[in-house]
């Protein structure tokens, strides 16, 4: 069936600890499904691993996710992870993700489902759950994109009616973000079913800076010593704006002399940006890294002098939120982002970042050399985007938040503590 149980360091069912009275209460059990898991790179899967990672310190936690690449693992965890064999079909996906989820609601009695896409998860456990006749609250989680593109084609009716009836059971919607809620709305999903929560960082993992030897390193092993640096951490897909920054960069170099692109991720437009960075005339001035793993991140942050990610809606996708805009500040880096989707959020225009139209080069290179060229603001900048993080979106406290909205109106509440 292309499964295979992945048990890692965690606490079994029933090792809570004691109550009063000698009773033991059961340890609150929750199943995430999602389409991807780190090390596999993406928005929905940092997320659904932070739920899974702060959760795990007092419920037991089972993860649903595709099996990492060949060539990279997970890192140890509390939570269990069940591995699903990988396809690029999205039925036998639908089949082998609906027959995991089955197999296990019907023998671990979870208290809640948390579902990362309506789509490539929610359908299934929508089916799974059916016929497992699971009692666990529903829960799904919005991200923004994998909505939007249902408001954006006259040829989406009959998805918007899979989504309802996907959806139309959840004991709560999790929109990541007051953009998603507002999406939500169109749908026609009422407000009272939404919980709005932002999305974090883990600071641990970033507000440390890098030492010297490893940002030396980094220069080196991308040939950057003495380059001013713009950083761009994400998938190589069209809506992420990759090619705008390109195309910005003839006019950057005019007025920033010493600047350069570095590109860390990978994904179906790789070759496309390459050939365009040299059709543009600044091959030498783009690098591309490649994926990197989540433990070498936080030092091309601490290398960078700036983030930029001018994100744009494109043929149904945007970015809901833009976790890479925090990670950036968390490192204390001010980021370029553009005006749309959820990055109105992450970035606050002229406190943390600047804001831009996506598809204008030359408000792009306007931003980047204001910042690259005014140190003290950038700084400025870097500084409010850590303070931010810090005070308002640590994932610790955004998974307890998230928690309790998917235990609100429980019967039977669960030891989470």
């Amino acid at each position: 069936m292309g499964v295979r149980r992945r048990r890692h360091q965690r606490r079994r069912s029933g090792e809570a600890g004691r109550e009063g009275g000698g009773h033991r209460r059961r340890s609150m059990r929750i199943l995430i499904l999602t389409p991807e898991f780190p090390p596999q790179f993406g928005g929905i899967g940092t997320h659904c691993f932070e739920m899974a990672k702060h959760w795990s310190r007092g419920a037991n936690v089972t993860v649903l996710a595709p099996a990492a690449p060949p060539g990279q693992t997970r890192a140890e965890s509390r939570f269990e992870v069940v591995d699903l064999r990988p396809t690029r079909s999205r039925l036998v996906r639908l089949v082998r993700t609906e027959r995991a989820a089955r197999r296990l609601m019907s023998g671990d009695g979870f208290d809640v489902v948390y579902v990362g896409h309506w789509r490539t998860c929610g359908v299934a456990f929508r089916f799974a759950a059916a016929r497992s006749r699971s009692s666990a609250r529903y829960v799904q989680a919005i991200h923004g994109g994998e909505v939007l593109y249902l408001l954006r084609s006259r040829a989406r009716v009959m998805l918007r009616q899979l989504f309802r009836w996907t959806v139309g059971p959840a004991d709560r919607l999790i929109a990541l973000g007051e953009y998603q809620a507002e999406l939500l709305e169109q749908l026609g999903i009422r407000r009272d079913r939404v919980f709005v929560s932002p999305e974090g960082v883990d600071m641990s993992g970033f507000q440390r800076p890098a030492t010297e030897e490893v940002v030396s390193g980094l220069r080196r092993r991308h040939r950057l010593e003495g380059k001013r640096i713009l950083l761009t951490v994400a998938r190589l897909a069209p809506h992420k704006g990759h090619d705008t920054v390109i195309r910005a960069l003839p006019e950057i170099l005019v007025r920033v002399p010493d600047a350069a692109y570095l590109i860390v991720g990978d994904g179906s437009a790789a070759e496309q940006l390459r050939r365009l960075a040299d059709q543009v005339g600044v091959a030498e001035h783009v690098h591309f890294a490649g994926f990197v793993p989540d433990h070498e991140l936080a030092g091309y942050y601490h290398l960078c002098d700036l983030f930029v990610m001018p994100s744009k809606e494109l043929n149904g996708d945007t970015e809901g939120f833009g976790i890479v805009f925090l990670e950036a500040a968390a490192c204390g880096k001010a980021a370029i982002g553009g005006r749309t989707g959820g990055v109105v959020e992450a970035v606050q225009d002229g406190r943390t970042g600047l804001l831009v139209e996506p598809e204008s080069t030359a408000e792009i290179a306007d931003a980047a050399v204001r910042l690259l060229t005014d140190i003290e603001l950038a700084q400025r900048m870097g500084e409010a985007g850590r303070r931010r993080v810090a005070e308002s979106m640590q994932y610790q406290d955004i998974a307890a938040n998230i928690l309790g909205a998917c235990c609100a109106g429980a019967a039977t509440p669960r030891s989470v503590a």
